[in-house]
């Protein structure tokens, strides 16, 4: 049996990681993007080469009917759904609380979580069939720890991500499913390239017990250990992929 992992926000940075990493363990890879259609194409090679198969599926998770899509899209290609891992995540739009509008502020939080919402809510008819399933959920070291000027939004929204993956451990527990958070800290990606200068980039990795900043594949490594066969006893945890830099005085 091949097992299948579906990857949201699949296209490049974590979410590419981890679908390669998926594929190097043998899964089919279904890797979904918003609007990148050829770094997708291109993520769909990598797998092939890795070891994997993989199929790429646009979509906004934000809209149920592209999440219904994604969906079903795996099942009809590879009947089943083993791993879902809930990367897609909604544009940070940094600021202090005192100037923040409340739009601003619930986009955030209505995007983050209904990109979790929708695909999870029909992955689950999926996975209870099974009576497998491994949920990831990627959220951020800001949920648990304020850290940068102006990402209040944008923690108070992974801090919500992670109480509703608590909610869903205990709830799917009984049918098979297990839910768990990885949190990085701060990623070298091209999203945070945009904001985050070697400068500021030799700060973080001097803070840092293991002394540097993280690359994607470091956290889809364990995205794809969470989200392997071997964690079927864990469930409802929060693992921080920081190198330590939350230990660090």
């Amino acid at each position: 049996m091949t097992r299948v992992a579906v990857v949201t926000g699949g296209s490049r940075g974590i979410g590419a990681a981890v679908a390669v990493e998926f594929g190097r363990l043998g899964y089919a890879v279904v890797v979904n993007y918003h609007s990148r259609r050829a770094a997708a194409d291109a993520v769909v090679d990598a797998v092939a080469q890795a070891g994997g198969q993989g199929l790429a599926i646009a979509g906004d998770m934000r809209v149920p009917g592209d999440a219904a899509r994604l969906v079903r899209a795996a099942t009809e290609s590879f009947g089943r759904i083993d791993t879902l891992v809930c990367n897609a995540a909604t544009p940070i739009k940094q600021a202090a609380f005192a100037d923040m509008p409340w739009e601003d502020f619930a986009a955030k939080l209505t995007g983050e979580l209904g990109a979790a919402y929708h695909v999870t809510q029909l992955a689950l008819p999926v996975m209870r069939k099974q009576r497998y399933g491994r949920l990831v959920f990627v959220s951020s070291g800001q949920a648990e720890r304020p850290g940068a000027p102006g990402m209040i939004a944008h923690g108070s929204a992974k801090a919500a991500l992670n109480t509703f993956t608590r909610y869903l451990a205990v709830e799917e527990g009984p049918h098979g499913i297990t839910a768990n958070v990885v949190a990085p800290g701060y990623v070298h990606t091209d999203a945070s390239a945009a904001v985050g200068t070697e400068e500021f980039e030799a700060v973080i990795a001097a803070r840092t017990p293991l002394r540097r900043v993280a690359e994607p594949i470091d956290i889809g490594r364990v995205i794809a250990l969470v989200g392997g066969e071997n964690s079927g006893f864990a469930t409802g945890i929060v693992v921080p992929v920081d190198g330590g830099i939350t230990l660090a005085p």
